[in-house]
């Protein structure tokens, strides 16, 4: 269970890193 708890947690991360680094890319060519 920890295991599937920590691949969560760093699924959830990379998708919230690749999200922002989307946002601001908008932003700087806006």
């Amino acid at each position: 269970m920890g295991v599937l708890i920590y691949v969560g947690l760093v699924g959830a991360g990379l998708a919230t890193a690749v999200t922002i680094s989307f946002v601001l890319r908008r932003i700087k060519l806006i």
